[in-house]
């Protein structure tokens, strides 16, 4: 995340119970005000947007990264040895430091684009294939 957008969501923390408290208030007293309603809105409304679209570099820059095929090694305690692959699809879900695969299971991300071929050498997870081409 760059600079200019975390300042921006701590502005909106600093300011968020201020903003709270006067709508609050508003909504008691039975005295809507369309303009607070409209600046805290647009606020939420940007700082959303930047937020979306900073996630979309972001999934683009770590997606880069990710073999084409989508076969990934296996995380788990043998590490070691040759694991089975899993396939973790087109837009993989992010959990933590791993990606899950279609199947379910944990995949490492350290392979990039292997242009070794070292997920080539690992058994591929039949779940995986039979749910791709279903």
């Amino acid at each position: 995340m760059d600079h200019r957008l975390l300042d921006r969501l701590r502005d909106l923390h600093g300011s968020l119970s201020t903003d709270i408290t006067f709508v609050t208030r508003m909504v008691e007293d039975d005295v809507p005000r369309a303009d607070v309603l409209r600046d805290l809105g647009e606020r939420l409304t940007d700082l959303g947007a930047a937020l979306l679209r900073r996630s979309e570099d972001v999934d683009a820059a770590v997606l880069a990264k990710l073999p084409a095929d989508g076969w990934l090694p296996e995380a788990g305690e043998h590490h070691q040895a040759l694991v089975v692959a899993h396939n973790v699809g087109a837009r993989p879900l992010r959990c933590g430091r791993v990606y899950l695969a279609v199947c379910g299971a944990p995949c490492f991300p350290f392979y990039g684009r292997d242009p070794s071929g070292r997920t080539a050498r690992h058994e591929r997870c039949r779940t995986c294939g039979d749910r791709l081409f279903r």
